[in-house]
């Protein structure tokens, strides 16, 4: 009896963990997203797994034009990039070629409304792409 009972208390926790590991790509990609676009940024963040290891602005067409919220879950090797539609609360060109925490300050940034959103992995595909409200 006592075998059984630790059989099956190991099976549960081996799958516990397994499911963890699986949970937070599932979770990420069953957002919907497209329900996000044309609203601000901050909305979409706060429906986002908050075990991300960082968040931060970037580039975004270009070195030194716009701007994108970077998402980073390294620990499950998951990016999501959120690009905002509009430039109300940042400059879009980053003239003086500052790093993109100062040309764009996150918490500018995360003001904007949501234009698109990509979903990567480490992969050289995007797991999932959402432009415009098309899924």
């Amino acid at each position: 009896m006592k075998k059984i009972f630790f059989l099956i208390i190991t099976l549960i926790v081996f799958n516990k963990s397994n499911l963890s590991a699986q949970t937070l790509k599932d979770s990420i990609l069953a957002i919907n997203f497209s329900h996000y676009i044309d609203k601000p940024i901050d909305s979409l963040i706060n429906v986002l797994p908050a075990s991300y290891d960082s968040i931060y602005t970037r580039a975004g067409s270009s070195i030194f034009v716009g701007a994108k919220v970077v998402v980073n879950y390294s620990h499950a090797d998951i990016w999501v990039y959120i690009y905002p539609v509009s430039h109300n609360y940042f400059t879009p060109l980053n003239a003086a070629k500052q790093p993109a925490h100062i040309a764009w300050p996150f918490t500018s940034v995360r003001k904007e409304k949501v234009w698109k959103i990509v979903v990567w992995s480490l992969s050289n595909m995007p797991l999932r792409e959402i432009c415009c409200g098309t899924d």
